[in-house]
């Protein structure tokens, strides 16, 4: 995701590399997957799932601290960073108010907010996954996620952001396409939750019956779909390439969105053949810290974007400098985390 911020030449090989789809639908996906595990584990200790409100509030702290200071820079350090926060620089005391409320957030400055606003929304929404006593039930509560993916491709942003002050920014990622990623992970976490508890007593792998022939069924489909999109988005098979609403990144088009599923199937029948085929313990270092990692990325990016274009566009500074970034924020989740110290 760091490598894809700074952009080219490193950029070019990764962006979208997969297919119609980038390193964020992963983000969501995942974090919603593995915050359904979080709090299936948890249910017993904490059923109104308080812990996820705790991690949104801190969140937010994160971003209203890095909002502010970057601002601050921009506006007495680098003003060559000012057109980033012109709406918070022009609208100073009103952009506190709705900057506070996660709805004016500047460019690269709104995938926390999004963050926030489905940590909120999961503490109401994951202990009625949890308490699910079917696949079917599962399935019935991910249907209004659907919804609003389906509202998100026919203009339901725009029409709720029509009652804002048009100086807003609201940022690249329609929340209500982008939730849809996100609850996905969650309910298909909670579905295989389900498929493991009703279908084989001793939750093994092997015995999880109906749910994992399906799955096994259709990943040779999921490949092939995955292998397609690799192509035709590259331009190795000569057809046109699909039209914006099919494969928008801001509402989360459905061919993307299949695309991405495709691959994430893909990455779980890997995981299940080969448990400990993608666990690394540099990423597993960085995924303990994320949040941290993540703050500190974004403000990388602004410094680079400062950074005089004789260097940002030339060789070797914009390699050297993104491999650079990726290892020092390596090093701030290893001394963030408390193995690392010694004793």
């Amino acid at each position: 995701m760091t490598l894809d911020h700074f952009g080219r030449p490193i950029s070019y090989y990764l962006y979208q590399c997969f297919g119609f789809f980038s390193a964020a639908e992963g983000f969501f996906f995942l974090s919603g997957f593995v915050g359904m595990l979080a709090a299936t584990s948890k249910q017993r200790k904490d059923p109104t799932q308080s812990w996820m409100r705790g991690r949104a509030l801190r969140i937010w702290k994160y971003h209203c601290i890095t909002l502010a200071c970057l601002c601050l820079v921009a506006v007495w350090i680098l003003p060559v960073l000012a057109p980033y926060f012109k709406s918070i620089v022009q609208h100073p005391l009103e952009s506190i108010l709705w900057s506070a409320l996660l709805i004016n957030t500047p460019e690269w400055l709104d995938v926390l907010p999004l963050y926030v606003v489905f940590l909120i929304l999961g503490s109401m929404t994951f202990p009625l996954f949890v308490k699910a006593k079917s696949k079917t039930r599962v399935f019935l509560l991910w249907l209004p996620s659907l919804a609003l993916w389906i509202g998100a491709q026919f203009g339901l942003r725009d029409a709720v952001n029509s009652v804002f002050p048009d100086w807003i920014v609201h940022g690249d990622f329609d929340p209500f396409a982008w939730q849809f990623v996100y609850f996905t992970g969650a309910a298909v976490a909670a579905w295989w939750k389900r498929a493991k508890a009703f279908g084989n007593p001793d939750n093994s792998i092997e015995g999880d019956g109906r749910a994992v022939r399906v799955i096994r069924k259709l990943t040779p489909a999921a490949l092939a779909v995955l292998v397609f999109g690799f192509l035709w988005s590259h331009q190795f098979i000569p057809l046109q390439l699909p039209t914006d609403f099919w494969t928008s990144k801001v509402h989360v088009g459905p061919l993307r969105f299949a695309n991405f599923f495709c691959f994430m199937m893909c990455i779980g029948w890997i995981v299940r053949t080969w448990p400990a085929a993608l666990d690394f313990k540099m990423t597993n270092l960085i995924g303990r810290h994320s949040l941290d990692v993540y703050t500190a990325h974004i403000v990388l990016i602004y410094f680079w974007f400062a950074t005089p274009g004789s260097i940002r566009y030339h060789g070797p500074w914009n390699v050297m400098v993104p491999i650079a970034a990726c290892v020092f924020l390596w090093g701030l989740s290893k001394w963030r985390d408390p193995g690392s110290s010694p004793g």
